[in-house]
């Protein structure tokens, strides 16, 4: 009876040591961390509703924003030489969404690729142009817009590595901000 209690005890402790074991990085793990280092220079966005300054030429402003995203080593090492696998990250898309929700989820792809230790800056759209030119006149609203960037560990070539994100919150105010661009 000992014999067989020592035997299921010794399967059980080398059935977890192998999970622990399998657990482990594999030669496409991911290696360096995406940052969204920066969302609209750290400044609230106004999302003016229309802008009539000109009366010939009344408008639906168009919401977007600047960013700057950076990719550092997973292990806090210094950056990895251009051209060696894992040395960037290829940024492939975001999505923003809002809480509260005034806008609904907006989505679009990115062709980004930040190098070791690097940082890249772009533009996105942060709303749907029909959806603001549906809203009231008088809406006058605080939200909060989460703003996912992914992407992917490239390792060489087309074989890349395990996918990546990071995310940062832009606080956006929407109203008819009379017409001054705010957000300059």
């Amino acid at each position: 009876m000992k014999f067989n209690r020592l035997a299921v005890a010794g399967l059980m402790v080398l059935a977890v040591a192998s999970v622990f074991l399998l657990s482990g990085c594999t030669d496409e793990s991911t290696r360096a961390v995406l940052t969204v280092v920066d969302l609209n220079t750290g400044n609230t966005y106004y999302s003016d509703l229309i802008n009539e300054a000109d009366s010939a030429k009344t408008f639906i402003p168009v919401d977007e924003i600047k960013f700057t995203l950076g990719n550092i080593q997973n292990d806090g090492g210094g950056p990895l030489a251009p051209g060696t696998p894992f040395s960037e990250i290829v940024v492939t898309g975001y999505n923003v969404t809002y809480s509260p929700a005034i806008y609904s989820p907006v989505t679009g792809g990115l062709a980004l690729r930040i190098p070791s230790g690097g940082t890249v800056e772009g533009t996105i759209a942060i709303s749907d142009l029909a959806e603001k030119a549906g809203l009231p006149l008088s809406t006058a609203t605080t939200t909060i817009a989460t703003i996912t960037f992914s992407g992917y560990n490239r390792i060489n070539g087309s074989n890349n590595g395990d996918g990546v994100s990071g995310f940062g919150k832009l606080t956006v105010q929407v109203a008819n901000f009379g017409d001054t661009n705010v957000n300059q």
